[in-house]
């Protein structure tokens, strides 16, 4: 564990009033920054978001950081650390702003600032004095002597653990204020009830009773360390359990084979999240140093076998997402998910080596874990900047295809570039619009039509051109013609969905102005069940965006039977309805029930 000066610090009441203080004014602060009124100016929200991260990620650090002594180095990593998390939204916009990548960046750049904290943190607690030499050789034996492993795995649970006991006392707090606030209401005193309504107050309530909890818990290091230990030692516990789940796993891959990994559309995602709980359990067991190793043969054995299935694992995510990439070319988060994939391929390699090594492949891990943090850090603040637009990248991927034909005109994906490739899938769209190839050029200018990334793709009904909808389409009474308004509303997700592909009933009569759509259970989906609707004529001739869902759970298959064999009509109903003032108001009424007096 981490064995810094602060184990054996008296109690410091000073620093836990400075941060209850320090932790109020930062959410007051964040919370008059979002208070601002907006003047339509594009940077304007940019600067908000990042003000507040910088302050609130600096807060933190600068919080957890914080020795007796050590004020000016505390304010030196805070502001680093809220630089460089904050200044993501300055050089990459706002997640999900103008179709730009969902918080990676942000995401890189948390992660960056708690990899330059935690080792900022190990390195003041062996502090012996600057490097003897600045060459690259002194550099290194600096480094060795003064960031210890035991020192970085501690500071990485005990800030963990810091932060989630801080913020379950300022919920605390927040609720023993609620319950104050609803006691006095009960004998007419509302001044609290009114002042947990005002923003600022609750933005007080919450920052000053988290940076009160911060202190107080540093300042008792020792039950900290103390539960870490016991967190480890539970954990160790999952070893054995997950490491034998994953080696049924793998094993069972060569007889059920790859298909159903591809058919469920989340292998890469799933496979990286059990790698990275591989690794979790297996650093449970490894420890931070040699005295925290375990002795147990099937506990060692456990960490060796999670260490050693991450190169499988890894595996199979890479050539999923190869094999997405292949079909569907580059996208911004094919390219996110790559990256990633590469990134858990070198911490799978390290561990194979580690591992596969002679004795004391404990210690080679430990050794391998600080490199890998370094590495981490390095490519996570490289992924923070706009150094790597992924954007642009897979932007010029998708024209390639497009104009190389490996992707035709009706299946580009319009949509998808106007929505989620940023500024420049917009900029690519805008070109297409003045395309010399007319079906291009229609479908970029219906593209930029659209208003949110739900709707439609404008090419939507060309995709399904031909027999595409009439293979998995039974018409009853019998066949009736298929227009191309009717055939675009039935390849919506809501009548016979065309990304799914799914068998689909329709119940029609030409010159009705109604038809009945029972869509047929997902393939390779063993809980999903049919789906029954009614989809109505609009004012114009077409088909209504809406549709009434009408399916009884319980007698589904009767309904189903029923409609199949044509038991269908449609009646009048009689209902009432309220007037006021000769106005309908609330819902229809059913008739009057004549039985009762």
């Amino acid at each position: 564990m981490a064995s810094s000066p602060e184990m054996s610090e008296t109690v410091w009441p000073l620093r836990t009033w400075v941060l209850a203080i320090l932790g109020a004014l930062v959410f007051l602060s964040i919370q008059q920054l979002h208070d601002l009124p907006d003047h339509g100016w594009a940077w304007g929200p940019r600067l908000v978001m990042a003000l507040s991260v910088f302050l609130g990620v600096g807060g933190l650090a600068f919080g957890l950081a914080w020795q007796r002594g050590r004020l000016l180095a505390a304010i030196a990593v805070a502001l680093l650390c809220g630089l460089v998390a904050g200044g993501t939204f300055i050089w990459n916009n706002i997640p999900w702003q103008d179709g730009g990548s969902e918080g990676w960046h942000v995401f890189c750049g948390a992660i960056t600032a708690g990899c330059l904290l935690t080792l900022f943190q190990a390195a003041q607690d062996g502090w012996s004095g600057w490097p003897a030499r600045w060459a690259p050789s002194g550099l290194i034996a600096w480094r060795r002597e003064a960031i210890l492993y035991e020192e970085v795995h501690g500071h990485l649970w005990t800030n963990a653990l810091l932060l989630a006991l801080s913020g379950a006392f300022m919920l605390l707090c927040i609720g023993i204020a609620y319950l104050m606030a609803e006691m006095f209401w009960l004998v007419k005193l509302d001044f609290l009830r009114v002042l947990l309504r005002k923003e600022w107050f609750q933005a007080l309530m919450t920052g000053a009773p988290f940076g009160a909890a911060l202190g107080l818990l540093r300042d008792r290091r020792g039950i900290i360390t103390a539960l870490q230990r016991v967190a480890m030692l539970v954990l160790r516990v999952l070893a054995p359990v997950v490491a034998l789940a994953i080696l049924v796993f793998l094993a069972a891959l060569p007889f059920t084979g790859l298909a159903p990994l591809w058919d469920t559309g989340g292998t890469t995602p799933i496979m990286l999240v059990g790698a990275a709980l591989a690794l979790f359990l297996a650093n449970a067991v490894v420890g931070d140093r040699a005295a925290d190793e375990s002795r147990s043969v099937i506990l060692s054995g456990s960490a060796a076998a999670l260490g050693l299935f991450l190169v499988p694992m890894i595996g199979i995510a890479a050539f999923s997402s190869g094999l997405r990439i292949q079909q569907y070319g580059l996208s911004p988060d094919r390219l996110w998910a790559l990256t990633f994939v590469i990134v858990a391929s070198i911490v799978a390699i390290a561990y194979a080596v580690a591992i596969l090594g002679a004795r004391g492949w404990f210690a080679r891990l430990r050794r391998a874990n600080l490199h890998l943090v370094f590495l981490i850090a390095a490519i996570t603040l490289l992924l923070s900047t706009p150094l790597l637009s992924f954007d642009r990248i897979a932007t010029a991927h998708q024209l390639a295809r497009l104009s190389g034909g490996q992707v035709s005109v009706e299946n580009f994906d319009y949509k998808g570039l106007w929505f989620e490739f940023g500024p420049p899938g917009k900029a690519a769209i805008r070109q297409l619009a003045s395309s010399s190839d007319a079906q291009i050029r229609r479908y970029a200018i219906a593209a930029q039509m659209l208003k949110t990334k739900w709707d439609e793709p404008p090419n939507a009904g060309a995709a399904e051109k031909g027999a595409a909808l009439e293979k998995r389409l039974t018409m009853l009474p019998g066949p009736f013609p298929l227009d191309d308004a009717m055939r675009t509303r039935l390849i919506r997700f809501d009548a016979c969905n065309n990304y799914t592909g799914v068998p689909c009933i329709v119940r029609y009569v030409p010159g009705q102005d109604y038809m009945v759509v029972v869509a047929g259970p997902a393939p390779k989906c063993d809980r999903c069940r049919s789906e029954i609707s009614i989809i109505l004529r609009d004012g114009k001739g077409g088909w209504s965006d809406d549709n009434v869902y009408v399916r009884d759970e319980k007698a589904l298959d009767a309904q189903v039977a029923a409609i199949r064999a044509g038991r269908v009509e449609m009646r009048p109903v009689q209902q009432r309805q309220l007037f006021i003032d000769g106005k309908p108001v609330g819902n229809v009424i059913p008739p009057q029930n004549e039985a009762a007096p």
